[in-house]
């Protein structure tokens, strides 16, 4: 080709290198992706494989969710190892919680922070009872005021935190985001919110052919004072409603986010990087 160096067709390629492009491109491809499915997909030994996925752990190109042990992709290659290595963290400390809940809601559950101006989800439960919402894996990144997981962060969050993310979401280029924020749509959402201890989006925010058209609620994961994620359930409209599932869910729900709470409270879990809340 033009431009090669002249000496560029005798020097050999990194075969391990390579091998190692090819597992990160797999889990990149499958967004969330177990030791076993990369195996298959690759024929690489498994124990090879645990070797390299360490290696990308480490580099921060990749995180492990704790209880079902997928391997996801960093989602912002800006975003720094500590971010990476907090994520991992925060979802170590609540895995027991969460597979706890798993037993108790047969809807879909998810454990989101905030990422600038939406919510990152670095944890996502799938019932085993065939029952599904829109699957989603780890990295997906729900809008700020479109979701229930941003809404319940948007109500909860210090005040002055709050505004600066209103702010930003003002001079959003996102469909919904600037919309969310105009006129008292705000002041409703944290007197609601707050008021209810919960927040919820309506299937019908959504065109009738969205992937996005279920219902969804959330609550606020409190480390003391602190408000460090959100905790969400989600439901299809067809099956049952929000009053139903505030019934017979929110509870456990509630006990989940306080559980979790309070683990990272006693594991000492330090506050998110400083990179998390940059503008994305």
């Amino acid at each position: 080709m033009p431009g090669d160096e002249p000496w560029a067709a005798s020097v050999k390629t990194v075969e391990a290198l390579r091998r190692g492009l090819e597992v990160l491109q797999a889990i990149e491809h499958a967004s969330a992706a177990t030791l076993s499915d990369l195996h298959q997909q690759t024929r690489i030994p498994k124990a090879t494989l645990l070797r390299m996925l360490k290696t990308l752990l480490a580099a921060g190109r990749i995180v492990r969710g704790e209880v079902e042990s997928r391997y996801a992709p960093v989602t912002d290659p800006g975003a720094s190892t500590a971010a990476a290595q907090w994520q991992a963290q925060f979802s170590a400390v609540a895995a027991p919680e969460r597979f706890r809940l798993e037993r108790r809601v047969p809807w879909p559950t998810d454990l989101a922070v905030r990422d600038g101006t939406t919510m990152l989800i670095i944890d996502a439960h799938r019932p085993t009872n065939g029952i599904a919402v829109n699957y989603r894996v780890l990295g997906f990144r729900p809008g700020m005021t479109m979701s229930s997981l941003g809404r319940c962060y948007l109500a909860f969050c210090p005040d002055a935190e709050r505004h600066e993310l209103v702010a930003q979401l003002a001079r959003s280029t996102r469909t919904g985001d600037r919309a969310g924020v105009q006129g008292e749509a705000i002041k409703r959402l944290v007197a609601e919110g707050r008021a209810r201890g919960y927040c919820s989006r309506h299937p019908l925010d959504v065109s009738q052919d969205s992937p996005e058209r279920f219902g969804a609620m959330s609550v606020p994961v409190f480390q003391g004072e602190r408000l460090i994620a959100s905790l969400s359930c989600a439901w299809l409209p067809a099956i049952t409603q929000e009053a139903e599932v505030a019934s017979r869910w929110l509870g456990a729900l509630r006990q989940a986010a306080q559980a979790i709470g309070e683990r990272a409270r006693v594991a000492g879990l330090p506050p998110p990087p400083r990179d998390r809340y940059a503008v994305r």
